[in-house]
């Protein structure tokens, strides 16, 4: 079925040869709007490494989020996960938000909670390490796709105040030292990713993406864009 899924999309938007990105660029569509944004060594050696250290100091967290399913299962899938030559780092992939909320459950009346990463004491600990790392990628939405910065600063003051009416102290606490537009940041380390596709996100909306490491010639596949 993806096969076959992939394959009519190709046919409906073709895309010409592959590109090697390798200085700052944009990839337009045919309308001419921007749709990927690449800025190699955007991000300084000192932050970088303060990244890092903001990650090793998650290493219980990642060590948790391996599991032991099926392949299909790809995002914590063991088998597509490698060491690092850095043995303070440990390899995983966990989700960190003061506000989640999980689609499809919306029929269940389930409503926003702390993510399971940041409940209890150290939520707030972990959050403050985030901050530089989430106010940089809030400044790169700001310039990049201005609405959704605003849509998403509007939201967050919303979420507050519903979290201050019902009294959830823990959300309010996480949503105060957030400081990322958005409202869940993903950690991943040392995975290698499938070719796969996003079927829940809004193609008007932007996502970062930061790749931090001692590395080089390391190759992000942008299929259905032609870029890598």
């Amino acid at each position: 079925m993806v096969a076959t899924h992939e394959d009519s999309l190709l046919k409906k938007f073709p895309h010409g040869p592959e590109h090697l990105l390798e200085k700052p660029s944009v990839i337009l569509d045919l309308a001419g709007h921007i749709i990927l944004w690449y800025l190699p060594d955007a991000i300084s050696p000192w932050i970088q490494a303060e990244m890092e250290d903001t990650t090793i100091g998650m290493g219980s967290l990642l060590m948790k989020s391996m599991t032991s399913g099926l392949d299909t299962q790809w995002r914590t899938f063991p088998g597509n996960f490698h060491a690092s030559n850095r043995r303070q780092l440990i390899p995983g992939c966990i989700n960190l938000a003061p506000c989640w909320f999980m689609q499809g459950q919306e029929a269940d009346g389930f409503t926003p909670e702390v993510s399971a990463t940041l409940k209890g004491k150290g939520g707030p600990e972990i959050i403050i390490s985030m901050q530089r790392t989430a106010l940089l990628a809030s400044a790169a939405l700001r310039v990049m796709h201005p609405k959704l910065y605003l849509a998403s600063v509007a939201t967050h003051i919303k979420l507050a105040q519903w979290a201050v009416e019902r009294g959830l102290s823990d959300m309010s606490t996480c949503l105060q030292f957030w400081g990322s537009v958005f409202n869940c940041a993903a950690v991943i380390c040392n995975r290698q990713c499938p070719l796969h596709r996003d079927p829940s996100s809004t193609p008007e909306g932007f996502d970062v993406m930061s790749s931090v490491g001692h590395y080089c010639n390391g190759v992000g596949i942008g299929f259905s864009l032609g870029a890598d």
